[in-house]
């Protein structure tokens, strides 16, 4: 049972106590197994055999000696046991030896999610078989994300097909603040990622049944939802909750359902389940009353609970199978067969059971962002959302009132308080998950989910109601239809504008492990503690100040310069005393936007809203289109760009992202740069009348060199032989380069290489690239002389931190072949006096 608090009025309000989390049967064993799956991230089939047989003799001496001290808790070790053995089970993987390295192979396997884009359809395929070209297959067994090259074949879930690819391996992320999904896909068995041309790719045997009709009723339900939809926007908003089909929004869209709270919107989850389930009780319900069907003197809704199940069960098969929906139908199933059985179902207790599901289902759904959100969203509703309303000092509206208007008005007030509450609690509960995750909060969703709850609600019902009348009788849906496409259209312009008020969101720093356990059980203490036990939600605050402020409090290098890894590309961010420079940006033609994926998440994570200075060294795609997009989002004072470049294509795009920055044509012998303690120096390319002797575009590259106190950086751009040749009088010794032209062997020639005579350097390249870059022997030749040599295919980010005297390089992966975590390789050169 909850417990009964006063208000701040002497209203009486129910709310969970600590001792009420033992009475919930499925509250701790559904901890153990979820801690279980998520400490087990091996792949040895043995230690997973282990796993489970200590689970087996921890179950059984629990048994034998049920009555003795400390039973429960061989239980959950037990349980524990099992989630991690469960856990390593599904990310096991078997693979030919002769694979690990990826490359061509055929495969063959069942497709389990193809995801349409403009431009791309993409497969994720569980392999049963794999082999060499001409040479038979074997038995395997991994997934592979597949992107097909050309014209697709018509392609399902639940398809066998047989097709020639081209595999890599899983790369984790290689830069501070991107986005890493690896060990999430290592744990759902996915090893390799490629690409299939369209001609080598055979359907070898159908999609089931039901699948057929699932997929010819979801383009159905698409072309009559754009049919009477008002915008593009609209429909894609409108088919994302009827049918799951997330795909068609753009990124856009998306950035302002988060910046404007309103993201959970977006996910088939627990607000629609639930509606669809309610709709449903209430709709068979009637029908039953109405029919006069009474079963052994049975009420109408005993009936009407378990007939709804499927019904809910087809919804979230029809939308995608999403872990938050699955979750969300396991809680509806619990509540509606208690109602069956005239037992009223608890609500901590169902999420729990919803948890227990989701283990033994797919252990690996426990590092699933979505479903993390989803559950933090619905313990808050129901743990801190009623300590919340308890701590408002407004009465609750008496039920014995009997003047109709103040009766209305005190319900609605009450319900705008609840909401509040219920966005605080969700906001405050998934704060420290969505600072580390997006690196950003949004304070819009206090009062837009207020103001947008109604409309989500009535949307909800058109978009599962519009789906389920669509499948029974599609002419009957059009109404319905018509109705959530331009409720879509009304959402759309309230979560614009929303988006667009000033401090809609907050930048927020990552919370470490320590900041966030002391968040966390600061905010158990006061929503379940009682008397002087809810005075350590203290910690709570306390633990925000410290993540706040812990970025600021720590010593900061007086120089910092970080060497992204954005693939075949340069971009290097300088840092010095609060003052920041961008040089390149990478890029990849008709490609990843590698401003969007790697820089501006870095930029994040660093709290870096602004540039004093960004540098294009010359307008190729792999040094330009990063910028491009970045400088869109993040205002530079000053663009540099080579003289003579401004009128390229490239380049004008760029001018028009910078804006308002003032763009100026450098050469050697233009003014120094100062940023912080540290000076940009240009050396190249060289003056108008003498760059009629280089005639690449590489070899007129900005070349800009970074002094601080006795440490010296050489960034060189894509300078070939004679840029190099045309620098050399202008240069000396330098403590860091960045290899010219990505380590080709066009650049780095012998005079250069002596006549910089560098300590460490780094080559910037894309994992496997196609040019075979940095060459073995430009490489060599560096070793040679007792070079340190970086490279961001391998290392990942290569930052260097400098005091002016001694100067230190850090990798963001480890220096081995794992890729399992950052880490830091400390490398200190101390220059002689």
């Amino acid at each position: 049972m909850t417990r009964q608090g006063q208000d701040g009025r002497g209203g009486v309000v129910n709310r969970y106590a600590w001792r009420d989390l033992g009475a919930r049967p499925f509250v701790f064993p559904a901890l153990s197994l979820m801690l279980g799956a998520a400490g087990n991230t091996a792949r040895t089939e043995t230690l997973h055999w282990l796993f489970l047989s200590v689970a087996a003799v921890l179950s059984s001496a629990a048994w034998a000696f049920a009555r003795l001290p400390g039973s429960h808790l061989a239980v959950l070790l037990a349980l524990g046991a099992v989630g991690a053995g469960l856990a390593g089970l599904e990310a096991r993987v078997e693979l030919p030896p002769g694979l690990l390295s990826g490359g061509a192979a055929v495969l063959e396997g069942e497709l389990e999610r193809v995801d349409h884009f403009d431009d791309a359809v993409r497969l994720h395929v569980a392999v049963a078989r794999v082999g060499a070209k001409d040479a038979p297959t074997v038995p395997a067994r991994f997934r592979a994300s597949l992107t097909v090259q050309g014209r697709a074949p018509p392609l399902l879930p639940g398809q066998r097909i047989h097709a020639e690819a081209r595999l890599q391996p899983l790369e984790p992320a290689g830069n501070p603040g991107e986005k890493d999904f690896t060990p999430l896909r290592r744990r759902r068995a996915f090893v390799f990622t490629g690409s299939v041309q369209a001609g080598r790719l055979l359907v070898v045997s159908p999609a089931p049944a039901w699948r057929q009709y699932v997929e010819r009723t979801q383009q159905g339900l698409s072309q009559a939802v754009r049919a009477v939809a008002p915008s593009e926007d609209a429909a894609a908003l409108f088919l994302t909750l009827a049918a799951g089909q997330r795909a068609s929004l753009d990124d856009a869209l998306e950035d302002a359902f988060s910046r404007s709270g309103l993201a959970h919107v977006l996910s088939v989850s627990g607000l629609h389940v639930a509606a669809l389930a309610l709709m449903t009780l209430a709709l068979l319900r009637r029908l039953l009353v109405r029919v006069g069907v009474r079963l052994r003197g049975m009420d109408a809704r005993r009936v009407a609970a378990p007939a709804s199940i499927p019904f809910v069960w087809a919804y979230v098969l029809f939308t995608g199978n999403q872990p938050p929906a699955v979750r969300s139908a396991v809680m509806a199933t619990v509540v509606l067969l208690g109602l069956a059985l005239w037992r009223r179902a608890d609500g901590l207790n169902s999420l729990a059971a919803a948890a227990v599901v989701l283990a033994v289902w797919a252990p690996s759904s426990v590092g699933d962002l979505s479903l993390q959100l989803s559950f933090l969203a619905v313990m808050s509703l129901l743990l801190l959302t009623p300590a919340l309303r308890g701590a408002v000092p407004i009465a609750p509206p008496d039920a014995q009132e009997k003047r109709r208007l103040v009766r209305i008005a005190g319900q609605a007030r009450e319900t705008i308080l609840e909401t509040f509450c219920a966005s605080v609690a969700v906001t405050v509960a998934s704060l420290p998950l969505v600072a580390s995750a997006f690196g950003r909060a949004s304070l819009a969703g206090l009062i837009s989910n207020i103001v947008c709850l109604p409309l989500c609600g009535l949307l909800t019902g058109f978009a599962a109601g519009g789906a389920a009348l669509f499948t029974v009788a599609p002419v009957l849906a059009t109404p319905v239809l018509w109705g959530g496409a331009w409720t879509s259209e009304v959402l759309l312009v309230l979560t614009r504008f929303f988006a667009a008020v000033p401090l809609a969101t907050v930048d927020l720093p990552p919370f470490g492990a320590v900041t966030t356990l002391l968040y966390a059980a600061g905010l158990g203490a006061w929503a379940l503690g009682t008397g002087r036990w809810r005075f350590a939600g203290l910690a709570t605050p306390l633990a925000l100040i410290l993540a706040l402020l812990l970025p600021w409090l720590l010593p900061q290098p007086p120089l910092r310069i970080t060497f992204l890894s954005v693939g075949q590309g340069d971009a290097a961010v300088i840092s010095s005393r609060g003052q920041h420079a961008l040089v390149d940006g990478g890029g990849v033609p008709q490609g990843a936007d590698t401003g969007a994926r790697f820089v501006l998440p870095f930029l994040a994570h660093e709290r870096i809203g602004r540039l004093a200075l960004t540098v294009l060294s010359h307008p190729h795609p792999d040094h330009a289109l990063g910028l491009i997009s970045t400088l869109g989002q993040v205002p530079t004072a000053q663009l540099w760009l080579p003289s003579g470049t401004t009128q390229g294509a490239l380049s004008q795009k760029l001018i028009a992202a910078a804006g308002q920055a003032q763009v100026k044509e450098v050469e050697v012998g233009t003014a120094s740069f100062p940023l912080g303690e540290a000076t940009l120096e240009v050396l190249g390319p060289p003056p108008s009348d003498q760059r009629d002797l280089l005639e690449g575009v590489n070899d007129q590259s900005v070349v800009v060199l970074v002094r601080h106190g006795n440490v010296t950086v050489l960034l060189a751009g894509d300078v070939e032989e004679a840029g190099e040749e045309a620098l050399l009088e202008h240069l000396g010794p330098v403590t860091v380069l960045k290899a010219p032209h990505h380590g080709s062997r066009t650049s780095s020639t012998p005079p250069f290489v002596d006549r910089t005579q560098p300590r460490y350097v780094i080559f910037c390249v894309g994992r496997r690239n196609r040019f075979g870059f940095p060459h073995p022997e430009v490489e060599a030749r560096y070793r040679a002389r007792g070079t340190e040599c970086f490279r961001t295919d391998l290392d990942g980010a290569v930052t260097l931190e400098s005091d002016g005297k001694d100067v230190r390089l850090h990798t963001f992966l480890p220096r081995e072949a794992s890729p399992a975590a950052p880490a830091v390789v400390p490398v200190v050169h101390r220059p002689q006096p």
